[in-house]
């Protein structure tokens, strides 16, 4: 990717190849059956997983996101525990998150519910990113109903560029890799 980048700043033409090599998508079956499981865009989580982990399966963060969509443990436990009969049999454990599949799957059902619990994606982006409790805060104090200007006055600038990048993210994916 850098090296792409690279070359399209010092003027080597930007064709979709050069787009792709910018925007790979690793693990695209999976992303995209766990999305539709969902009923969610493959992209918004190939744009998620982008920005969380760059697709990369053992990324933790400072903070202990583990996983290619960086889910906290005690999150990923409860994720675990509510798929139930899903998963019998295979007690939790945290290095499960390092496991693509896993790692999908609960994220992608952890962004659902952000996404059923807000009227927009930016809210949800910054749900998954903040959690909901800022997010409500801030819908409050936003005093608007425009997802754009709630953005504009996300008070932490991890969470604002984080839902800015993920939103640029999701319209390369939709265009690059359309189906």
């Amino acid at each position: 990717m850098r090296l792409t980048r690279r070359a399209m700043e010092r003027g080597a033409p930007a064709s979709a190849s050069a787009y792709r090599a910018l925007y790979p998508w690793p693990w695209q079956p999976l992303v995209r059956e766990s999305a539709r499981a969902r009923d969610m865009d493959p992209a918004l989580v190939a744009a998620v997983i982008r920005q969380e982990s760059s697709f990369t399966p053992g990324a933790t963060s400072a903070v202990g996101a583990v996983g290619l969509m960086q889910i906290m443990p005690p999150v990923g436990r409860s994720l675990w525990d509510a798929l139930g009969t899903a998963r019998a049999g295979v007690p939790w454990a945290p290095a499960l998150l390092r496991q693509p599949d896993v790692s999908v799957a609960l994220g992608t059902r952890h962004l659902a519910s952000s996404l059923a619990a807000y009227p927009d994606v930016a809210y949800a982006l910054a749900a998954y990113n903040a959690g909901g409790t800022p997010v409500a805060r801030w819908r409050r104090r936003a005093g608007t109903a425009d997802p754009e200007l709630f953005v504009e006055r996300i008070p932490y600038d991890e969470t604002r560029d984080y839902v800015r990048i993920v939103s640029r993210n999701r319209a390369f994916y939709s265009a690059l890799y359309a189906r």
